[in-house]
């Protein structure tokens, strides 16, 4: 009498093929070995057990020939698809499957969004939801992801690494945790990879345009990306876009929603915003416990940012003799950057205390100081900044210290007919 067979089965990496059909509605389809130029060996035995009407199809005993060199051998359930695995699991009755070894691999398609998931990791676990027979995909060790996504303007693609990954078909969603590390290349939008690092990063692939959560330490969370530089149609022209945008580095926050071409909330004690001009003069900070920024439509141009509460603000560009740096730091209860066809400009609503640093004109910082109704404008325009203050209530109260007039070069003139 041959002996029933147990609920766990096991596939090593031997040629060996296992296939489940009918097993409690889990595997309606059967596991194929997808191998180039391979044949599947001819099951010659046939084992069944009355209470779970599983079928397991033996290989023969002829030797299968090793996959030609260079070329992985991979094995597809479902829509799934898996290779390098040193031991497979099944447990039919918890409508799981796993895979385990240093170098798995696994593929999974999302038709919706015309993407597929590539991650290798040393521990792969494919549990059933409801009715979807792989719906919960949960990795684990030495994750390295990469997600390609086919677009109308080329592949966006999304990969890096993470401690602990939650995919949930059904949801389109993924859950990245354990220290994140992402990089986001969008030929279409940035002009060099966007990086992203935070302690869990949710990506939310149902929304449109997909949404990222970001939730971490205010010292590990970190958001860079240089927008794509717009191109005017003609040689010659101005691009009809507002003036471009450099490198823009956001960082310190605590928890936030990213959209690249819609908006970006992130908040925290200690948030802050880098800008930069694309020739790297000028630098724009502003620091606060809530930024929210709104992009152009579709693209990763920040047209407008602002930070409220505990605000200060820092704007820098050298000095006109290229010998020294003006240099504006502030605080108000609000600030705003915003990008113009004319230039940029920062808006700052009072109350404000506002030091400035010119080592060319002034003998030490200029201090200015003005009440709520007061609003400082900081424009750029060219390669040059002008300070506007509009206060009508007339509140401001500023202290300055000129630089003195350096005579000591100065010779007086010397008299006609005189040598």
């Amino acid at each position: 009498m041959r002996k029933a067979i147990p609920m766990r089965s096991s596939l090593l990496p031997s040629g060996q093929v296992l296939s489940l059909l009918g097993v409690s509605a889990f595997f309606l389809c059967a596991v194929t070995q997808a191998q180039s130029g391979q044949k599947r060996g001819t099951a010659n035995s046939v084992q069944r057990t009355s209470q779970s009407r599983q079928v397991v199809l033996l290989p023969s005993k002829r030797t299968a020939a090793p996959p030609a060199q260079g070329e992985v051998q991979k094995t597809k359930i479902g829509d799934i698809t898996f290779s390098k695995a040193q031991k497979f699991e099944v447990l039919p009755e918890a409508g799981t499957a796993h895979w385990v070894g240093p170098n798995t691999e696994i593929e999974v398609p999302d038709k919706a969004s015309s993407s597929v998931l590539l991650v290798h990791a040393d521990d792969i676990l494919a549990s059933r939801v409801g009715k979807t027979q792989f719906g919960l995909i949960t990795l684990n060790g030495d994750v390295r992801y990469r997600l390609i996504q086919k677009t109308d303007t080329g592949e966006r693609i999304l990969e890096g690494t993470a401690g602990h990954v939650e995919v949930r078909r059904a949801a389109r969603r993924i859950d990245f945790t354990g220290g994140v590390h992402t990089k986001l290349t969008d030929a279409a939008r940035f002009s060099g990879p966007a990086t992203l690092r935070t302690g869990a990063l949710t990506l939310d692939m149902d929304s449109k345009p997909s949404r990222y959560t970001l939730e971490g330490g205010a010292g590990g969370n970190d958001i860079q990306f240089t927008p794509l530089q717009s191109v005017p149609e003609k040689v010659g022209e101005k691009p009809a876009a507002a003036a471009p945008l450099g490198a823009v580095h956001l960082y310190g926050f605590r928890s936030g929603d990213l959209q690249f071409g819609k908006a970006v909330h992130v908040q925290g004690a200690a948030t802050t915003c880098e800008f930069s001009s694309p020739d790297a003069k000028t630098a724009w900070k502003l620091q606060g416990e809530q930024f929210e920024g709104e992009f152009v439509p579709d693209k990763s141009d920040l047209q407008r940012a602002t930070v409220t509460d505990n605000v200060r603000f820092h704007v820098m560009q050298p000095s006109a003799d290229k010998k020294s740096k003006t240099v504006a730091d502030g605080t108000a209860s609000q600030a705003s950057f915003v990008r113009t066809q004319s230039g940029q400009e920062m808006v700052a609503h009072g109350p404000l205390k506002i030091d400035f640093t010119d080592p060319q004109h002034f003998e030490e910082p200029m201090t200015l100081t003005a009440q709520q109704s007061s609003v400082l404008t900081v424009k750029k325009d060219g390669n040059s900044l002008s300070y506007a203050l509009n206060d009508p209530q007339q509140t401001q109260k500023i202290h300055i210290v000129p630089k003195p007039f350096d005579v000591s070069d100065s010779k007086p003139a010397t008299p006609p007919g005189k040598k």
